[in-house]
């Protein structure tokens, strides 16, 4: 097998900005624990290790990252408007920060996965310039590419399909001399414990269990891992995972409500860029990295834009917090409290003890995740030790592997059972399911056989429907709380023809084609494989179509 490049993009949202990151390495430099980080961005000056995940369209150019210039009003965001609005929940539908990006979507004439693709595309080449230079044209046309992606753990499945689409339409998959380039979704808090955990000075025991709280912009996830092997490390998801769209952008909207709220009419006055200035660098660059509000005699300082101020008067001692030579002097907490966070992780801690666990300490990663409030907040009100992530990893990180993972939903397919009128109704359909909640190795997927009987050709193609149930009591029979999830679009690779003939109950000849649909849960989505014959169905003879 060829040697190949290992690109992991990381796509993480903050709060106000969104930033990505890309590591990449040989497979032997992967092997070897040597991974190299992309520092250098267009429009960027000092290295740094991520760049603004932000597009901005003028004409027919489209700028990104730090490209963007300072008073263009880019469009962000764009990621979580791949997802539905029902799984976006109505407190982040409401917020000024997602309503803003569909106003945006709407005035670029583009759909969220076009967007996507488009930041991909100039991501993918920037990476693609960077290893070229570092290595040379003629050894990365010889390797093969695998890219992989962090998404939320929280995304089901049509979210996950809609980013490979996006990375489709990208051309990061487009055909290449050295092979197929191969495409992998990983679940971002699985991608933050395996890069926390092998940071130097981390010492962990044989089954210990970490809460791995993974605190972005916008979404929150939590899973939880017991360690069953020291070295090389091996994990296993401990219980079900768990996540809310909680994140950071909260924060920002608790700070400018305050803002606003002090100014009041002076807010009115500002211009766009001069609220981006108090945003941007008085916020997202000065206070926020070290907000502690529980800290009485500590006082943030809001630089105000002269424009708010109609006079030339630039102060207001008439309440508090007071405005001093056109500065806002912060002394109480503008934000209460990281209830939904709390939340996650209480509910961790109780299915962790049900199962007979104990809970080890809180690992927090992302970019809510870097917060000293947060930190110091999840110490105090959990009473357990916390780890926070180191930011840019070292180039040596040990492989940790994880060996299962818990099926958040129980999934099956209707089926024609022999009938039982002690058992079933005259016109009901079962179905056989996998029971959620359970361990499922991601050496050892869950695999079922089923069959299907043909009179007639089916002109080389059939589809496999797979239904879903969130419930914890799970039906033996279809009612409301089963749902279609998706369905596997299959291509038959021999000739109708070629199936075993089976004599049917009125004496007539058919077909029987005999398969087995194999399931690996990944995050809060699944990944489904079809055997016929034996034989796994690659893409061009299978296709996943979700509802």
């Amino acid at each position: 097998m060829r040697p190949a490049y290992i690109i992991q993009v990381q796509w993480a949202e903050e709060g106000i900005k969104c930033y990505s990151g890309v590591a990449w390495a040989t497979t032997e430099e992967f092997e070897n624990d040597h991974i190299n980080i992309i520092t250098t961005w267009p429009g960027k000056g000092p290295e740094e290790g991520k760049a603004p995940t932000e597009l901005y369209y003028e004409d027919e150019t489209m700028m990104w990252g730090y490209d963007i210039p300072d008073d263009a009003d880019p469009i962000r965001w764009f990621k979580l408007l791949l997802l539905k609005d029902e799984d976006l929940g109505p407190e982040l539908c409401a917020s000024e920060f997602i309503l803003r990006g569909k106003r945006m979507l709407r005035d670029s004439g583009k759909t969220a996965i076009a967007l996507v693709a488009d930041f991909l595309r100039a991501l993918f080449n920037h990476t693609m310039y960077t290893i070229t230079k570092a290595r040379g044209k003629e050894v990365v046309d010889a390797m093969r590419l695998h890219i992989v992606i962090t998404v939320p753990a929280i995304w089901k499945g049509y979210a996950r399909q809609a980013m490979e689409t996006a990375a489709e339409q990208a051309g990061i998959l487009y055909s290449r001399a050295a092979g197929e380039t191969k495409l992998t979704l990983a679940p971002e808090p699985e991608a933050a414990a395996l890069s926390t955990l092998s940071e130097p000075g981390r010492k962990v025991g044989k089954n210990d269990v970490y809460i791995i709280c993974d605190a972005g912009g916008g979404t929150v996830d939590l899973i939880s891992y017991q360690i069953d092997q020291i070295k090389p490390i091996s994990m296993q998801e401990a219980v079900e995972g768990t996540g809310s769209l909680c994140g950071g952008i909260f924060i920002d909207e608790a700070f400018e409500r305050a803002c606003k709220a002090r100014l009041g009419s002076r807010w009115n006055h500002l211009s766009d860029t001069g609220k981006k200035r108090i945003m941007k660098n008085e916020w997202e660059a000065l206070i926020k990295p070290t907000f502690v509000p529980n800290l009485t005699h500590r006082e943030y300082i809001v630089e105000i834009p002269a424009e708010a101020f109609s006079e030339s008067n630039l102060n207001d001692f008439c309440k508090e917090p007071i405005i001093k030579n056109g500065r806002i002097h912060f002394k109480e907490a503008f934000i209460d409290s990281f209830e939904g966070i709390d939340e996650l992780v209480a509910k961790q801690i109780r299915m962790a003890t049900r199962s007979g666990l104990t809970i080890t300490g809180i690992i927090l990663v992302g970019g809510l995740g870097a917060s000293p409030y947060l930190y110091d907040h999840l110490k105090e009100q959990h009473g357990m030790k916390v780890l926070q992530s180191g930011g840019i990893q070292p180039t040596k990180v040990p492989t940790i592997q994880v060996t299962s993972t818990v099926s958040r939903s129980s999934y099956g397919v209707t089926y024609r059972a022999e009938f039982d009128r002690e058992k079933h109704l005259q016109e009901d359909k079962e179905y056989d399911v996998y029971l959620g909640g359970e361990i499922v190795s991601q050496k050892e997927p869950v695999r079922f056989t089923y069959y299907e009987i043909y009179k007639e050709d089916v002109g080389g193609h059939f589809s496999v429907g797979i239904c879903e149930c969130d419930a914890a009591e799970v039906p033996d029979r279809r009612t409301f709380q089963v749902n279609d999830f998706c369905y596997i679009d299959c291509k038959l690779d021999a000739p109708f023809s070629s199936l075993p003939d089976i004599m049917t109950i009125d004496g007539t000849m058919a077909k029987k084609m005999t398969y087995v649909v194999e399931m690996i849960p990944s995050g809060a989505s699944v990944e489904f494989t079809v055997y016929i014959d034996g034989r796994k169905q690659g893409s061009h003879n299978a296709c996943v179509r979700f509802e």
